[in-house]
């Protein structure tokens, strides 16, 4: 071949090797998109306010008779609120962005205005008579934090409802905390903690296994999967293993097995664990299917 003509066709290799990794780059930063999320609303429902006063007169008769009641706590209600964009903000799929504030056609698809209802800010507290190694007798008070939130979730650029998840959030029970305030701020970060919980597995992070690493006779230990620190990958994250089909256009997937991530050994890699269903991953790897890995924590 001519040096010219040689040259020519490395040069067009060398581009159409750097246009592959590159498209093959973006398409795993598709797959995993961050979206913006924002909290356009909020409102408190008191439902003590709608108590008739025979209702009111009973509950304090029934708590005086058995050392438990239950009040609520409107002044936390700010709190929650920052529980509630705590939680939208630590979703690994989501970015909090105060600027998306109403829906419009120059919003994209799948970035979410979330309406929240707080139905329930409560402090319940129970008391116990204990005696001492005197025989005195002792009041202990202890409390446990409630509180309930609705989430309306509308897709940004067509305002329609597409998600409306309900969460009751309670603060440890055991031992209970020594305040109600210290019960409600446990509460509210439980709160956090299910919703960002929520949004992870409802929109959840994807992957490919694309090698094997250690096997043993019939099953798979270790793999490879193209997920690494630029999506957001960290050791720990559990992820499941789907064999996929396409039936009538749609996609079909069955779990055949669970990894969890030893170490993110890149920006598009890490190394995994097989939980379980080793032997499925290996029969299918062994077959050449395509696997595919979601994150399910």
């Amino acid at each position: 071949m001519h040096p010219i003509m040689k040259k020519l066709v490395l040069t067009l290799a060398a581009v159409l090797c750097c246009t592959l990794t590159v498209s093959a780059q973006d398409a795993q930063v598709e797959r995993n998109k961050k979206y913006n999320i924002v909290l356009s609303s909020s409102q408190y429902t008191h439902r003590d306010d709608k108590m008739s006063t025979g209702d009111a007169v009973s509950k304090i008769i029934t708590g005086v008779l058995t050392g438990k009641t239950s009040v609520q706590q409107p002044k936390f209600e700010e709190d929650v609120k920052t529980g509630i964009v705590k939680g939208l903000s630590n979703a690994r799929r989501y970015r909090y962005n105060e600027g998306l504030l109403q829906a419009g056609d120059n919003a994209e698809t799948g970035h979410l205005i979330v309406d929240a209802v707080i139905t329930n800010i409560t402090a319940k507290s129970e008391s116990k008579d204990t005696k001492d190694k005197d025989g005195k007798t002792k009041v202990t008070t202890t409390y446990i934090g409630n509180v309930d939130v609705t989430l309306t979730l509308k897709d940004a650029k067509t305002g329609d409802v597409v998600k409306s998840p309900t969460f009751n959030a309670q603060s440890s029970t055991y031992p209970g905390y020594s305040t109600s305030e210290q019960a409600i701020r446990g509460a509210i970060s439980n709160l956090s903690y299910r919703i960002t919980t929520w949004l992870n597995q409802y929109r959840p992070l994807r992957a490919s296994i694309i090698e094997g690493a250690t096997a043993k006779k019939t099953k798979q230990k270790e793999v490879y999967i193209d997920l690494g620190s630029r999506e957001g990958a960290f050791a720990g994250l559990h992820m499941g293993v789907y064999s996929v089909k396409t039936i009538a256009g749609r996609e079909a997937k069955s779990q055949i097995g669970k990894l969890k991530i030893e170490e993110v050994e890149g920006e598009d890699i890490s190394l995994c664990k097989v939980q379980s269903g080793g032997k499925d991953i290996k029969e299918a790897l062994d077959a050449g299917q395509q696997l595919l890995v979601i994150s399910i924590d």
